[in-house]
Formats: structure tokens, C-alpha cells, sequence
């Protein structure tokens, strides 16, 4: 049985590896097939590594709130009230990038983030399902 403390740290390793392919993303890295849309093949134009690092942050954020859940990193001493907005904001970015890489007309983008995606979408669920406020590790 997958445990909360378990479930956490593959989503830190998830969103790490997806953190540093943006940051590559953002810095010029040849994957544009595989972001986006895949509209773009090798490195994005300047308005595609903005939004590559704008993503940085989001999930940046995402995976502090979700340590906060479990009482970890710098976010844990927050309001409870914007806990609660990260947590459900998390939950609704991990659902959408389900839905945006299962409609993407990109076959590269879909066969790589589609099931990281839901594995994410996934263990997001169950960490906020299984835990409450004062939840430690």
C-alpha cells in the first residue's frame, strides 16, 4: 500500500524532472515537439520559453504546497485558508494537464506527458485525500 510520505516523494521526483525540463524548455533546449502543442520542432521562439518559465513557478508552487500539506518546506506556516487555495489549485492544474495533453495534436507531447500527467493527477488526489491539515510525516 503506497504510503503519504511515499506518494510525496514521487511527486517531488515528478515535478523535479518536469521542473527541469522547462527550465531546459526556457533556456533554449532543442524539445519543442514535445511542449506547447509541439507546435514548434527544436527550441521555442522568446514567447514559448516565457510561458516554459512562467511554468517553472507554477509548479514550483504546487509542489510547496503539496509539502505544506504533509507539514514540510516554507509554505507549511501559511494561512490555513491559502493552504486550502494552493491545495485545490494544485489539484486543478494536475487535472488540467491531463486534459491539455490528451487533446494536444502532438503525439510526442501526448505519449510523454499523458501518463506523467495522470500518475501525477493521481497521487496529487490521494495525498490531499489522505492527509488533513496538521498531517506530519
Amino acid at each position: 500500500m503506497l504510503s503519504v510520505k511515499n506518494a510525496v516523494r514521487l511527486v517531488a521526483v515528478i515535478l523535479v524532472g518536469v521542473i527541469a525540463f522547462q527550465i531546459a524548455i526556457a533556456l533554449g533546449a532543442p524539445w519543442g515537439a514535445y511542449t506547447q502543442g509541439g507546435r514548434h520542432v527544436g527550441a521555442l521562439p522568446a514567447q514559448g520559453r516565457i510561458i516554459a518559465a512562467a511554468s517553472v513557478v507554477l509548479l514550483v508552487t504546487m509542489l510547496l504546497s503539496l509539502f505544506a500539506r504533509v507539514g514540510r518546506g516554507p509554505f507549511k506556516r501559511l494561512p490555513r485558508r491559502r493552504l486550502r487555495i494552493l491545495y485545490w489549485f494544485t489539484l486543478l492544474c494536475s487535472a488540467l494537464a491531463v486534459v491539455l495533453n490528451l487533446i494536444t495534436k502532438s503525439t510526442h507531447e501526448r505519449g510523454v506527458w499523458l501518463p506523467v500527467s495522470i500518475v501525477l493527477l493521481a497521487l496529487v488526489a490521494f495525498i490531499l485525500r489522505r492527509t488533513r491539515f496538521h498531517h506530519f510525516l
